[in-house]
């Protein structure tokens, strides 16, 4: 372990206005203590371990005000922090923190630095991190929507070689390319050389990773029974409690979002702004945020217009006036972000629920029953 010995500890006369910035690594990371008045007072590097962070502790007054960017060493150090005593801890957004700081001198100690610095100006970007139990409920949908895309890709895969091999035409007429009918013609086909092997190898995959698929959703259907929030997105006609779920998940309390317009901004549906003096540049939406709730966001648009004439009206009204389907499926995304936001904001139902299809939805939810595996997870697997 490295240390500036020569600074030493903190003087204990001015611990109230303390910054402490952290540049995080995976094995080691370098803290920045900054005094009230903006003077570099310590800076010493400390291993990502349980002894690294009570040589922290023992180097920085519990009440100062600590920073650091949300990475994926964010977590361990969040719960060790608090352990350790300290209340205020701010996780910096790790993009809009790049930009901000960007310069030609990059190291550990700039960076470390520069977060404190931010942080003492009250200018840090802040990023959200989940509490345990939420981020146990996030893994458990990430890793569903992770199989789905694995068993999406497979069985284009399976169908792409049965194509190759000409024997996809003689299997049996169904809507569903995985049937079970069809499976059991994809089953009992011979080719008598090793291409027996290969496709039996590819429906066995197939068939382990579907089988991994049941105690995920069977877990996600006992932490949508306790959510008054993903009970109300079931509102939505067409909505079942994954996707509502999956949505919930992300927008996690609402009531972090000061409007539906930073909730928007979350998703990253709005455009990039790049303004000067009078001249006002608007570019292609930003993409912030994570990429599987801007996903589950445009799938639940495309469920939504499945169902609603109005919706799929405002959508057609876009395209037509812009002459683009992708810049009115945004549009689109934007005004559902705004319903999603009013309805988790009052706690009102959706404004075209069908309240016998949502009593049997929420029935469904509560006692099972009616619903095969892939139900409720159309465009997941």
């Amino acid at each position: 372990m490295r240390a500036d010995r020569k600074r030493g500890k903190v003087k204990v006369g001015s611990m109230n206005s303390i910054v402490a910035g952290i540049d995080l690594g995976d094995r080691e990371s370098l803290a920045t203590v900054l005094s009230p008045i903006g003077d570099v007072a310590d800076r010493f590097t400390f291993p990502m371990n349980e002894e690294g962070y009570a040589f922290f502790a023992s180097r920085v007054p519990k009440n100062a005000r600590v920073a650091f960017e949300s990475t994926i060493m964010a977590y361990p150090i969040s719960r060790a922090l608090r352990m350790h005593g300290y209340n205020d801890v701010t996780v910096a957004h790790p993009k809009t923190l790049a930009w901000i700081v960007r310069s030609k001198k990059k190291n550990d100690r700039v960076d470390s630095l520069k977060i404190a610095k931010l942080h003492m100006a009250g200018m840090l970007p802040e990023s959200h991190l989940l509490n345990k139990d939420e981020q146990i409920v996030r893994d458990l949908l990430v890793q569903r929507v992770k199989l789905g895309v694995e068993i999406g890709r497979l069985k284009n895969s399976v169908i792409g070689y049965l194509k190759r091999e000409g024997v996809y035409d003689s299997l049996p007429r169904s809507g569903d390319n995985f049937s079970a009918k069809r499976r059991q013609a994809i089953h009992a086909l011979r080719f008598n050389d090793n291409r027996d092997l290969v496709l039996g190898t590819m429906m066995d995959r197939l068939r382990f990773l579907e089988k991994q698929c049941t105690p995920l959703e069977n877990s996600v259907r006992e932490n949508a029974k306790l959510s008054d929030d993903v009970k109300i997105l079931m509102t939505i006609t067409g909505v079942d409690y994954y996707l509502a779920s999956l949505i919930s998940s992300f927008i996690g309390n609402v009531e972090r979002f000061p409007s539906d317009d930073h909730l928007a901004s979350f998703f990253g549906i709005v455009p990039a702004s790049r303004d000067s003096a009078d001249v006002k540049r608007r570019g292609k939406m930003t993409k912030d945020g994570s990429s599987i709730a801007r996903w589950a966001l445009s799938v639940m648009v495309d469920t939504v217009m499945q169902h609603n004439e109005p919706i799929r009206e405002y959508y057609a009204s876009v395209k037509k006036r812009t002459g683009s389907g992708k810049l009115a499926h945004v549009s689109t995304m934007r005004k559902l972000t705004r319903m999603l936001y009013h309805m988790l904001k009052t706690g009102e139902h959706w404004k075209w629920e069908n309240p016998r299809l949502t009593e049997r939805k929420i029935a469904r939810l509560e006692f099972g029953g009616g619903e095969g595996p892939s139900s409720g997870w159309k465009g997941i697997g």
